[in-house]
C-alpha cells in the first residue's frame, strides 16, 4: 500500500442540520463515504506481506470475474 494523501471531512451546524445527533450523523456518513471507517479498521491489526498480495490478488480475481459476468450479458 501506498501512501495516501490525507483526506479532510468537515460538517458545520445550520441549515438543515440543527442538532449535535445531526451533526454527528453526517459526519460518520461523510467519513465511511471516503473510506475512512474501512482504513481504520484494516489497520487495526496487523497483516503480513504475503496475507496482504493474497487478499490483493483474490479481490482481483473477483474483480476480473465480475467484468467478464457484464461482458456476456
Amino acid at each position: 500500500m501506498g501512501k495516501k494523501t490525507p483526506i479532510n471531512v468537515s460538517v458545520k451546524l445550520g441549515g438543515k442540520i440543527r442538532t449535535t445527533e445531526q451533526l454527528i450523523r453526517k459526519f460518520l456518513r461523510k467519513c465511511k463515504e471516503e473510506g475512512i471507517v474501512k482504513e481504520v479498521k484494516d489497520r487495526s491489526f496487523f497483516m503480513p506481506k504475503g496475507e496482504r498480495r493474497r487478499k490483493r490478488s483474490h479481490a482481483g480475481k473477483l474483480r476480473q470475474q465480475r467484468e467478464q459476468m457484464k461482458k456476456s450479458k
